[in-house]
Order: structure tokens, then C-alpha cells, then sequence
């Protein structure tokens, strides 16, 4: 015995349980959405995050713990009902969608259902989204070893560049996992006449350079040997 269940059906999964979340936007006192040109964190984790990246970082590390785009880089469509309640994600041929009739979501593909987005669309009378969900681990926060969330609606700008350059270092380098990226926030200025509207675009570059190691390789020492009093004189 292994001292584990046995089962050839087991799902796939994280290696590490997701602490929290890392958005570049929201909400003011009024409730009312805003953006921003950096990160926050969403836990009861974050304070961790503020002290590894500061208050307002516009770049942070990552790294992905699998190369698994299901988990860790995943495009999806979404959809949601008019109270913001999940109806139905899927891949363009493959969804999952809730049914009232068995209360619970079950899987449909087009070819049971070739209308399946349309059908849905006008049932619900919500138009469909596209979202990116990115999972990493920040190696740079100490204290707690979990994976975190990011997740984008930006389908024009910010979604394309990530997927991409994901994909791209598993076709060329053969590898994403363990890899150190900079995921980065910039405003950006629309440039369609009469608008005056900002938003943030996020991007994703490998990078691997000296300053980026030493980051990452400080932050592997354990805490007491960074915050002993020896090293705090110097």
C-alpha cells in the first residue's frame, strides 16, 4: 500500500493550493471599479505580497509550477447570467454548462450541439467572454508556499500577448515550469478619436537575468538566516 487512493480517474491538479489573488484593479469606497498601472493582491496573504514586491509594483516574478496550460495558462469562453452567475465555460468545442434539469453542470460538445454558444447567448441574453486565467508561484514572497491567481478579460491586447509567449517558450524552449517571468502592468491610452479612456495592459516576458536570479535565489534562504541580527548591521 501507498497510503493513497487508488483512482484512474483523478483530475488533474495544482501541485500547491491557490493563498490568493493578483489583480490591477478595484473597487473605490463607492464601489465603482477603477484600474490601476499595478498589482494588489487579493488574501489574507497579501501583506506577504506587499512586503516581497512593495506597495505599488508594476512588475512582479513568477513562475509556473507545470507546464499544463489547462492549469496554469488557461483561454477560455465564459459566460454569465445576468446576476453574474457562471452558466457555461468552454474551449469553442468543448463546454461545460450548468443544467436546471440535473442541477449540476454537465459537459456538451458541438458536435452534440453545433449552436451550443448561440443557443446559450440568446437564452440567457448575455454575450459571451473570453478570459485568460493565469496560475503561478510569486518566489519572492516568504512565509507561505501556494500558488496565485490572475485573471484577465483583456481579449484585444492583454490575453493574446500571454498566451503567445506562453506557448511560445513551450514550442522553443520545451519548457515553461520553473522558468522566471516578469509579469508586467502599463496604462495604455485609447486611440480611437474621442477617447479619452485608459486601461491597463498586462504582459508576459521571460526573464531570466542576473537581477532576476539573485532575486529569486535570495528569497530561498530561510527567514531567520535573512532577518538575523548579524545580517540586519549589514
Amino acid at each position: 500500500m501507498a497510503g493513497r487512493i487508488i483512482n484512474n480517474k483523478e483530475q488533474k491538479r495544482l501541485p500547491f493550493p491557490i493563498v490568493g489573488k493578483i489583480k490591477c484593479g478595484e473597487k473605490n469606497e463607492r464601489g465603482i471599479p477603477r484600474s490601476l498601472d499595478y498589482f494588489v493582491a487579493s488574501s489574507d496573504y497579501a501583506p506577504l505580497f506587499t512586503k516581497a514586491y512593495g506597495e505599488k509594483p508594476s512588475t512582479i516574478q513568477i513562475v509556473f509550477p507545470t507546464d499544463d496550460a489547462e492549469l496554469v495558462c488557461r483561454e477560455e469562453y465564459v459566460l454569465r447570467d445576468n446576476a453574474g452567475k457562471l452558466v457555461a465555460t468552454g474551449d469553442g468545442e468543448t463546454f461545460k454548462t450548468w443544467s436546471e434539469k440535473a442541477k449540476k453542470y454537465i459537459i456538451v460538445t458541438t458536435t452534440e450541439q453545433p449552436d451550443i454558444m448561440a443557443m446559450l447567448e440568446k437564452h440567457y441574453k448575455q454575450a459571451w467572454k473570453i478570459t485568460l486565467t493565469l496560475v503561478f508561484i510569486l518566489p519572492l514572497v516568504r512565509g507561505v508556499m501556494g500558488c496565485w491567481q490572475f485573471q484577465t478579460k483583456g481579449s484585444a491586447s492583454t490575453i493574446p500577448q500571454i498566451r503567445d509567449t506562453f506557448d511560445t517558450m513551450i514550442e522553443h524552449n520545451g519548457k515553461a515550469a520553473g522558468v522566471i517571468f516578469d509579469l508586467s502592468v502599463k496604462m495604455h491610452k485609447s486611440n480611437k478619436p474621442s477617447d479619452t479612456s485608459r486601461y491597463p495592459v498586462v504582459s508576459l516576458v521571460p526573464n531570466e537575468s542576473l537581477e532576476n536570479l539573485q532575486k529569486v535565489h535570495e528569497a530561498r534562504k530561510p527567514i531567520a538566516l535573512i532577518e538575523s541580527p548579524e545580517n540586519t548591521k549589514k
